[in-house]
């Protein structure tokens, strides 16, 4: 069964991801924010390697090349396909997950 995708890019946030993968912010200016890249598991407290905008619900990583919008950052940081990580996201957010009707 298909996921709507343009349903669950409207309906969950960048901030959202965020706090799901424990991302804490060591820089914020406005709505974009820096910090350890989430997906290349960088330790260093004072890292800036990714860097997401909040209003535009994208992302990048200067250290590991990973960019895209949120689902993609969910996807990109548990490792599997967008359609899983989609079902899985909303399985943590404890939501009806929005599928394809025809």
């Amino acid at each position: 069964q298909g996921v709507d995708f343009q349903a669950v890019r409207a309906q969950v946030s960048l901030e959202e991801v965020l706090e799901l993968l424990g991302f804490e912010a060591g820089y914020t200016t406005g709505t974009q924010v820096r910090g350890a890249c989430p997906i290349h598991g960088s330790q260093s407290p004072g890292s800036r390697s990714f860097s997401a905008n909040l209003d535009k619900h994208t992302y990048h990583s200067f250290k590991c090349g990973s960019a895209g919008n949120h689902i993609d950052l969910w996807a990109a940081a548990t490792n599997q396909p967008l359609h899983a990580a989609a079902i899985e996201l909303y399985k943590k957010l404890r939501r009806p997950i929005p599928w394809v009707t025809h």
